[in-house]
Formats: C-alpha cells, structure tokens, sequence
C-alpha cells in the first residue's frame, strides 16, 4: 500500500517499504490473531488485515491523537477486524497471539519484551522496529539475556526525488528490524 493512502496527520507511521518488510517478516499467513503495539496510524495493522482479511487485530497505543487517527483509518478502508486500545502496554489481555509487532516502546522496553512472549504462541512471531540505535541495542541485550534466538537487519531507503533541474535518491531514516520467535 501507498503510504499516501493512510490519513496521517502528526502521528508516526511504518513507511511502505519497511512495512512490506515487517508484514512479511510476521508470517500471517497461518496466523487467526495479531497485535501490534504502537499502532500509530495503524498503517502495519491495516495493511496486515487487509491482506489477511481472517485475522483479529488488536492494536495499542498510549497516544490519543494516534488512536483517533486510527479510527479515521479504519473507517476509511471499512475494516470491522481491528479493536483499538488506548493505552500504555503491558496491560492485560486475554488473548494469545500468533503474530506481535511493537513500532514503539514508550519506555517500557523490558517489560513490553517480556509480557510479548507471555502473549506469544508457541511458535509465535515477533518483530520490532526501531529508528534509535540504542533502543534496538537494549532489545536485542534483552533477547540475548533471555536466550532468545533473533535476526536484525537495518533499512535504508531512498526515493527518486526531481531536485531542481536533476534527480537524486533523497533518504528516509534507517530502520533496525529484529525478528524473533517464541520457541516451543
């Protein structure tokens, strides 16, 4: 999906590329529910469900201006298999996951890892993005502490830009990706 077909606002939001990354690094394929923690727009959630028109998304976000910006997201695309919550994870629910994707942290590093993997079924897949380095190092210390095995990559994308009378690739900000799994 075009990141131009999400309303946006002010609110962050996954870019297209990186997104068509961490969607597939997910594997919803097989999955029936999916959580993903710091919604934002809700551009990760939405392209999920759409592709995946079966699975039960749940989303979190702390950010009120996000959730409403949300909303008006799944109402634009008439998507009836997300439930939003405001709010600051870890909270409590019921739900155990096939799928989790964490675009932020608000500070709760530690404990969004830990209650993620609570929330995880066997076999479960988590993937977080980061645009601080030190986040993603925290992460992937806390994984490692842990004795979860992982995967990180980082992405940088440029976009063909016209600039004056030429072109030039003008950069995004580069994305750490970690993948991970709950082991049975």
């Amino acid at each position: 999906m075009k990141d131009s077909s999400f309303i946006r606002g002010n609110v962050p939001m996954t870019k297209e590329e990186v997104r068509t990354v961490s969607i597939a690094k997910l594997q919803l394929a097989k999955a029936d529910k999916f959580l993903d923690i710091g919604t934002g727009t809700g551009s990760i959630a939405i392209e999920a469900a759409l592709l995946h028109p079966n699975l039960e998304v749940t989303t979190i976000d702390s950010n009120q201006t996000a959730v409403a910006v949300l909303k008006q997201n799944l109402a634009k695309f008439q998507l009836t298999n997300i439930h939003s919550i405001l709010g600051k994870a870890p909270i409590e629910l019921e739900d155990k996951f096939d799928a989790i994707f964490v675009g932020g942290t608000g500070g709760n590093m530690a404990e969004i890892l830990a209650w993620s993997f609570q929330l995880l079924k066997p076999d479960g897949r988590l993937v977080l993005n980061f645009i601080l380095l030190e986040n993603a190092l925290r992460a992937m210390e806390w994984l490692e502490t842990n004795h979860h095995s992982f995967q990180t990559i980082q992405m940088h994308v440029s976009q063909f830009t016209k600039l004056g009378q030429g072109h030039y690739f003008k950069p995004q900000n580069p994305v750490i990706i970690i993948e991970t799994r709950k082991e049975d």
